[in-house]
């Protein structure tokens, strides 16, 4: 992987683990729309298929029907942001799915204690020996037990933060309990590193947003409308060829 692809990489874990609180305290935020936008729907609903469209549509239709009351009738705003929430469970999931399948493949087995010894030799010098070995296999075995560094597989320790830092630092060459990472493994945490920030930076609309518009210029009538927005500022329609610009 090149040095850019590594940095940019780095800098997309980074914006996960940073801005997770800012994720946490935004998810309080009730919204004004509805239907929420979902995870990767947001960035792929232009290209979803009749199913894909139909299976949003459901997942709209049934958080609707949760956020519902019995005795209240229409629609009442949910007690959580449910984009936000959409996004840190996709992410979530995300990060600790390519965490599990990287450790499985470059950190090393974990030393075991000694087994059981039915018998001893008899010769004394040999019988020490022995012991002493057991109790060296033993204290590595529980110095290893406790390595922060390893990844876990279950555990409170299972966070999208954490995660995102353990695999900050594989893409970093830290040195530790594992193989250097594969050409193949670092491209793939640079696309799940990417699309992570790349969610987190719209759920607190911190993304600068750019789209080409199909409507015409109402000025010199040609099809160079864009749409600037996000980063909270206010969406603004500019054309490329005559320079006018609407706040939109």
């Amino acid at each position: 992987m090149t040095t850019t692809n590594t940095a940019t990489t780095q800098a997309h874990l980074f914006t996960v683990a940073h801005h997770w609180r800012d994720l946490t305290t935004s998810l309080a935020t009730r919204g004004t729309s509805w239907p929420p936008a979902m995870g990767i729907s947001l960035i792929s609903a232009r290209h979803q298929s009749d199913e894909e469209a139909e299976a949003a549509t459901w997942r709209a239709e049934a958080l609707r029907a949760l956020e519902r009351s019995i005795d209240q009738p229409g629609w009442t705003a949910a007690p959580l942001s449910l984009t936000v929430l959409d996004t840190m469970l996709t992410v979530e999931a995300g990060l600790l799915e390519l965490a599990d399948q990287t450790a499985a493949a470059v950190q090393h087995a974990p030393i075991t204690p000694a087994p059981a010894r039915r018998s001893w030799p008899d010769d004394p010098r040999a019988r020490a020996v022995a012991q002493a070995d057991d109790r060296r296999r033993n204290q590595l075995a529980l110095r290893e037990s406790k390595n922060p560094r390893r990844w876990r597989y279950q555990g409170e320790q299972r966070t999208a933060p954490l995660a995102a830092l353990w695999l900050l630092a594989r893409v970093q060459g830290v040195l530790g309990p594992w193989r250097p990472l594969s050409e193949e493994q670092h491209a793939r945490i640079h696309a799940v590193a990417r699309a992570s920030a790349g969610l987190v930076e719209r759920a607190l609309d911190m993304a600068d947003g750019h789209v080409r518009l199909a409507a015409l210029c109402p000025v010199c009538h040609t099809p160079t409308l864009d749409m600037h927005g996000g980063a909270g500022v206010s969406p603004v329609a500019r054309c490329s060829s005559c320079g006018r610009t609407w706040s939109l």
